[in-house]
């Protein structure tokens, strides 16, 4: 995870109504509430536990980094648990997606994470704030994972696009590792799609949580822009396979022709290797009492070679 300021730790505790932060429980006003917490700590969960009766071991699940998404419908609250994606643009992360938490019983929220969403523009984190009812603050919960997905898909093609050329023109790519990075992120991106829209789908059957009557209209509307950015996914992760692919060909291409220039190397070093190799062995042989004998050899070579050169430079051997 990201050491930055993406894992700043939020506690706040507001009156959905009035839009009134509180310091404290103790203080807070018996009415509606929204509880954020990022950089979840035990301590917090303790604290939400007993001020709202959730089960200690459920809020404790969102300290799992692998926890999967699922929608958990008891009596007293509603559990939600989200993946979202992580900020693809800081190199040194453990993981592609972490999950998100969201406790409700109809009144009150409670919203649980490990860092701050990423996101084009961070103010759309602040309409949350703006909300007065607990419905209210899910649907606009949903739009913004959706745009996290949106920016970071964006960015999976920005960097498709800047290290293309690099895949396909360098011997070594210096950023081969990235490419693999990113498909590994494409991976995981689509698949925290797919369960986060089972989530949705299995909201959008049921027709109230608790006192929360939910709107069938916006839930469509969510689906519909989850559902694009799940086909966005699947897009970049063919386009990265089809690179990889394409760059595996040309490195046997490039190889096969590697291979076939040294051969073609080797077949024009023979012809004065093997006339060498014959006028040293300690034996008579022809002209070995002529003066000019090594000119003329070195001649003789030359009148071999040259043509059996050019003839694999017009045959694009070598």
């Amino acid at each position: 995870m990201s050491k930055s300021s993406d894992t700043e730790r939020v506690f706040s505790i507001m009156a959905l109504e009035s839009g009134i932060e509180y310091p404290s429980f103790e203080e807070a006003p018996d009415e509606p509430l929204l509880i954020e917490v990022q950089e979840i700590r035990e301590e917090d969960l303790i604290k939400i536990s007993e001020h709202f009766d959730i089960d200690l071991d459920d809020l404790r699940d969102l300290q799992d980094l692998d926890e999967r998404p699922r929608l958990q419908v008891q009596d007293r609250f509603t559990m939600m648990v989200l993946r979202v994606p992580v900020n693809l643009e800081e190199p040194d992360r453990e993981y592609s997606t972490y999950p998100i938490g969201i406790f409700t019983n109809g009144r009150d929220v409670v919203i649980l994470r490990h860092q701050r969403i990423p996101l084009r523009k961070q103010r759309m984190m602040s309409k949350i704030r703006l909300c007065t009812t607990a419905a209210e603050v899910i649907y606009v919960l949903w739009e913004i994972v959706i745009s996290s997905f949106e920016h970071m898909l964006d960015v999976i093609e920005a960097t498709i696009n800047s290290i293309e050329d690099s895949i396909f023109t360098e011997i070594y790519p210096s950023q081969l590792d990235r490419f693999f990075q990113l498909s590994r992120d494409a991976v995981f991106m689509e698949a925290a799609l797919k369960a986060d829209m089972k989530v949705l789908r299995r909201l959008k059957r049921l027709h109230s949580i608790g006192r929360m009557v939910l709107d069938d209209e916006r839930l469509e509307d969510l689906e519909v822009d989850l559902q694009q950015q799940l086909e966005l996914s699947a897009i970049y992760r063919d386009l990265i396979e089809n690179a990889m692919n394409a760059y595996d060909s040309i490195v046997s291409h490039n190889l096969n022709r590697v291979m076939k220039t040294l051969t073609s190397i080797s077949l024009v070093v023979m012809v004065p290797t093997l006339i060498a190799s014959l006028y040293g062995m300690n034996v008579g042989l022809p002209l070995q009492n002529e003066p000019f004998a090594f000119v003329f050899l070195v001649a003789l070579s030359l009148i071999i070679t040259v043509p059996l050169l050019v003839y694999l430079r017009i045959k694009n051997l070598v």
